[in-house]
């Protein structure tokens, strides 16, 4: 991740991202139905590496099904975080940037996942195709691969849908607002917050890629692994795929 974008969740977000997800539960249990419906059966065991874990969303549903989670994240607030939820689940929260996943690694993967919007972090497509290349080459024949990311090319808004309501209660509100360039996409996420003395505004803004789905699952398909779902709802982008058993 580039030093904006750590900066970004240091200073703005992390403090507000478990807020900002809403009904954790309710989130939680989103998780363990995707997992379910990819086919992820309680008690397989093995090795799960989560990218950009956050603070645990696909993490702790993984290491509830028996597999040994390696989770990465740049912000020690949601590192901290995990490991308080995780409790004496096996999830090993690392800080460290996520093209390093494999030197915390001691056998292949049987799962790896990089859900949210982590992939368009990412500084460049370069890094984007070398953290595909080090997912593949890090997979166990067999392993799934799972990836969830925004759709900011084939789904540009414009003009005043470009300003999101993410999230409001009575203490804070959270508007995020999109700028649209070649290749990137400015966000830039206005908090308001109930002080004393009224509504506290901060504002803070970092760049994030506008990947092509369709380039992914051709990367993903010429790194030899078999697409097995890619579809978009509601913005968000969504693969499976697995390497084929030996």
């Amino acid at each position: 991740m580039s030093g904006e974008v750590q900066r970004h969740y240091d200073s703005h977000l992390a403090p507000i991202y478990v807020w900002m997800v809403g009904d954790v539960v309710a989130a939680l249990q989103r998780s363990r139905d995707f997992f379910a419906a990819a086919g992820l059966k309680p008690g397989a065991g093995g090795v799960a590496v989560d990218l950009g874990c956050g603070f645990g969303l696909q993490a702790i549903p993984l290491a509830e099904l028996g597999h040994e989670v390696v989770a990465l994240d740049f912000s020690a607030e949601l590192l901290g975080e995990l490991r308080a939820r995780a409790g004496a689940l096996p999830v090993g929260a690392i800080q460290d940037d996520l093209l390093n996943f494999p030197r915390h690694l001691t056998a292949p993967a049987d799962v790896i996942v990089c859900m949210g919007d982590t992939l368009t972090h990412l500084p460049s497509l370069a890094a984007v195709n070398e953290l595909l290349r080090l997912a593949v080459a890090n997979l166990a024949p067999g392993g799934l691969l799972a990836l969830t990311f925004r759709d900011y090319v084939g789904a540009e808004l414009k003009g005043t849908q470009r300003f999101i309501p993410v999230r409001s209660d009575n203490q804070r509100i959270l508007t995020c607002f999109l700028d649209y360039g070649d290749g990137f996409v400015d966000v830039h996420d206005l908090v308001h917050t109930r002080v004393a003395e009224g509504w506290r505004q901060s504002v803070s803004s970092y760049r994030k890629l506008r990947l092509d789905w369709h380039a992914v699952v051709a990367e993903l398909s010429d790194l030899g692994l078999d697409i097995i779902r890619h579809d978009t709802e509601r913005g968000l982008v969504t693969l499976l795929a697995k390497r084929p058993a030996a």
